[in-house]
């Protein structure tokens, strides 16, 4: 199943991201069928484990691509979803293992030191 990004409604605290999940067709005679998602995040707990607003939709992508990998008959119980904490720690662990991943991979830096031309003084180490 393939899924669009159909936009956002906010109400109070509550954010609802909508999608339209489309199922691939079989002929180019047949017409694709698709259901709506609608799943709702609070914004406050995005802010609690520090996921930007601009993520909201790829969190909730994640979610429905995970869920509904082969299983379109489990379509139905996702129609209307509420992200949960397990959700959102799943995603912020998952985000900072990638930033942890990325340092880890960086080649450390020669300190700085000046060509000998250079009229910057360089304190002297003793």
């Amino acid at each position: 199943m393939q899924f669009l990004y159909m936009g956002f409604s906010q109400q109070a605290n509550m954010r609802h991201f909508r999608f339209q999940g489309v199922l691939p067709r079989e002929r180019p005679t047949k017409v694709a069928r698709s259901c709506e998602f609608s799943l709702s995040a609070d914004m406050s707990l995005l802010a609690k484990y520090r996921i930007p607003v601009q993520d909201g939709p790829t969190l909730c992508l994640k979610i429905l691509t995970s869920a509904l990998t082969g299983a379109e008959e489990k379509a139905v119980d996702f129609a209307t979803y509420a992200v949960t904490l397990d959700d959102l720690c799943a995603f912020a662990s998952a985000r900072n293992a990638i930033a942890e991943a990325k340092i880890a991979r960086r080649k450390p830096r020669a300190p700085f030191k000046p060509a000998p031309s250079s009229q910057l003084k360089w304190p002297a180490m003793k």
